[in-house]
């Protein structure tokens, strides 16, 4: 295993371990608490400034997320498993949602870690696979780097990129950012559309009674 990987596995161990310690802070102080699948940020985190590329070969903002509520996904097109397996999580709770909650503004995003092979093109036809109202987002590098590390996500693009079909290590969690455009809570997987559908409207509805 090279340092690069153990320096991710390394990293993957930390982020999981805070994790847990920061549910279990919020379970220990009622004024904090939600029982979800996950961890609500006890202060929700401003993004950085970046700038994206979305599906349309467009410019995409950190500041664009404001104004609705975002579920953002970290994953690549190319991914065999888990990514298409949490994209048809989101649909569901895409439906789910729209059904009982119809006014609420939610946007659905697959960030793709995978910019040399996820093209705008490609991103667009692969979320409209999923669902039409599916957005893709990619960016530099640096963009990424960026934004992940705000958002508590991990990732690993292999060095030697020469072959087409190399496989890109990723966190599986699924983050929501508030209509403020800031992190405020990290839904940890195993991913249910039912679960998510419930821990999402306890956040909204603690997050709307603050206001």
């Amino acid at each position: 295993m090279t340092a690069r990987r153990l320096a991710f596995v390394a990293a993957a161990l930390t982020a999981a371990v805070l994790g847990v310690a920061t549910w279990v802070y919020l379970d220990a102080n009622p004024n904090r608490a939600l029982d979800i699948n996950g961890y609500v940020l006890t202060q929700p985190r401003a993004l950085p400034t970046v700038e994206l590329v979305d599906e349309h070969a467009g410019r995409f903002l950190s500041a664009d997320f404001a104004g609705h509520w975002s579920f953002l996904y970290f994953g690549y097109t190319y991914c065999p498993d888990v990514c298409p397996l949490t994209l048809v999580t989101l649909a569901s709770l895409e439906g789910q949602l729209a059904a009982e909650q119809p006014a609420a503004r939610i946007e659905y995003y697959l960030v793709s870690v995978d910019p040399r092979r996820d093209t705008p093109e490609r991103l667009r036809e692969y979320v409209a696979y999923f669902d039409s109202n599916f957005r893709g987002l990619s960016g530099s590098p640096s963009a990424l780097a960026a934004l992940t590390q705000a958002t508590e996500t991990l990732f690993d693009v292999p060095e030697d990129q020469d072959a087409d079909d190399y496989l890109v290590s990723h966190s599986s969690n699924i983050v929501l950012l508030d209509p403020d455009g800031d992190v405020h809570a990290v839904f940890t997987p195993p991913h249910d559309p039912a679960r998510l559908a419930a821990d999402f409207t306890k956040v909204a509805s603690r997050y709307a009674a603050a206001r």
